[in-house]
């Protein structure tokens, strides 16, 4: 038989659904702009009769809320994850490798200018061999080409810098998050133990986990939530691994990574940011384009043009350009190589401490590079040295000043052509990565904020959907106090008629 307030207890629980009902749509209506927030659920289930093993109980009691459940979808979860990972390698690729191309001067052709500027000087001298002036401007002029070369490399060491400190960073922001969701992973199991909502607590650690994706390739098991980065467990419940930097032996003092725990070495995987700082910051290869490619390719550059400017190149099979080496001076000088390199303490080399080692001519010219590529001494400190004649003792000869006039626009002086053919060459690499990275990236996010729209209209706050539950359930609770109102008037007649008797 049925409870004598089966009615008021029916009522008082559908009262108590309701209530919540209302609670959880406040919620999510307060969190409809929080970042990362999933829109919660209400779910509810009919109670069977009391008695269910009695033959005399035909009514239901009422309603029970189960649980308040986040309205989440997991495999959009690792969707994302996944693309924002490609996203994050992407954005730090598109953004650096357009800071290489301003540094090459791609846009403003600020290498042309300055070739043009050393040539139109040589051709000045050539047109009057014995002026100071004359010589005075290609000295100026050659100093600009080295000071141009220099000036780039500098600045191509100082962003490889700025990289390495990228990636000392990002290796503290992996620790960080991953000691946060190791962290949240505990809270998260006290809790689901006390049968305490963790729904709050879920949403924090996947949006540390979209953090994390960005920096890192990361997976994520679903049971578990354990995460690794290639193979390598990060994240495993309540602990967190974390990496370490270290300073490379000899490495210019760039970092690399480890386990701190173990000590093996870091993989960093095929995508994220990290993975990006890396291939940048150590790429030298063809197949692998990062900042030492760059710095070899200028380096190639001034070895070679200061070699050829220097000792000449073949014309043709019998006939050579004498180089600046084979001409004769004002004073008469000759052997002097217009172009050499400083020292360690910035000194620029004579052409007999430059030639002086002994070594082969390719040994010898290997020392220079972009960075230490300077005019020697010998021209530094006296313009009558410059070559301009192929005889001695004859002010105005300058068939030597026209053969290196010569000599510079020969497109045998380098595999792909001239001094402009070859550093254009290296200008069309770099656009042609920079702007394959700019589309890369331009697609991923794209993909990227298609699925985060997915998400969000799986997990998302609609206004309109919770103004809809907001009067469902307003209205689920009036009906239901209207019940226990009716009940109430119920039991007060039933009892005033049975005291009454």
């Amino acid at each position: 038989m049925a409870s004598t307030f089966m009615g008021l207890s029916i009522a008082s629980r559908g009262l108590a659904a309701s209530q919540t009902g209302l609670a959880v749509t406040s919620s999510n209506i307060s969190n409809v702009n929080t970042t990362g927030y999933s829109r919660q659920v209400v779910n509810q289930v009919s109670i069977g009769p009391a008695a269910v093993y009695s033959n005399n109980s035909v009514v239901g009691s009422g309603v029970e809320v189960t649980s308040v459940d986040r309205v989440r979808s997991f495999r959009l979860d690792q969707k994302y994850w996944q693309e924002n990972s490609s996203l994050g390698e992407w954005q730090a690729k598109s953004t650096y490798l357009e800071e290489i191309e301003t540094i090459f001067g791609g846009a403003d052709d600020s290498f042309s200018t300055t070739m043009d500027e050393f040539y139109a000087a040589l051709e000045d001298l050539a047109t009057d061999p014995g002026s100071s002036s004359a010589r005075a401007v290609v000295l100026q002029t050659g100093a600009a080409v080295c000071e141009y070369l220099s000036d780039s490399a500098e600045r191509l060491a100082q962003l490889r810098d700025d990289i390495n400190s990228d990636v000392k960073t990002t290796v503290q922001q992996i620790n960080s998050y991953a000691q946060q969701i190791a962290g949240l992973n505990q809270q998260i199991a006290v809790a689901s133990a006390s049968g305490a909502s963790t729904n709050e607590l879920d949403d924090q650690r996947d949006a540390l986990i979209d953090k994390l994706s960005a920096l890192a390739d990361i997976e994520v098991a679903e049971d578990s939530y354990t995460i690794t980065i290639a193979g390598a467990t990060l994240v495993s419940g309540s602990k967190a691994r974390q990496l370490e930097c270290y300073t490379i032996a000899d490495g210019e003092g760039m970092y690399d990574i480890k386990w701190a725990d173990s000590g093996d070495s870091f993989d960093a995987g095929d995508s994220g940011a990290l993975n990006a700082y890396l291939e940048l910051r150590d790429g030298a290869t063809s197949d692998n384009k990062g900042i030492p490619y760059y710095i070899n390719q200028l380096n190639t550059f001034a070895q070679t043009f200061a070699k050829a400017f220097n000792e000449g190149i073949y014309k043709d099979g019998s006939t050579y350009y004498s180089g600046h080496a084979g001409g004769y001076g004002l004073d008469g000088s000759t052997g002097i190589r217009f172009f050499s390199y400083s020292d360690v303490d910035g000194n620029s080399l004579s052409s007999a401490e430059l030639m002086a080692s002994g070594a082969t001519t390719d040994e010898i010219y290997a020392n220079i590079t972009a960075a230490n590529i300077s005019l020697s001494a010998d021209i530094l400190e006296d313009l009558s040295k410059i070559a301009a004649s192929s005889s001695i003792d004859e002010e105005g000869n300058n068939e030597n000043i026209d053969d290196l006039i010569s000599l510079c626009s020969d497109t045998r002086m380098f595999d792909s052509g001239t001094p402009e053919d070859y550093y254009n060459s290296i200008i069309s690499t770099l656009g042609t990565a920079s702007s394959y990275a700019q589309r890369q990236y331009d697609l991923q996010s794209t993909i990227t904020t298609y699925i985060d729209n997915s998400r969000s209209s799986v997990s998302g706050v609609s206004t309109d959907e919770e103004t809809a539950n907001l009067t469902k359930y307003q209205l689920a609770y009036n009906a239901s106090a209207q019940m226990i109102s009716t009940w109430n008037q119920i039991y007060a007649t039933t009892i005033n008629m049975v005291s009454s008797d």
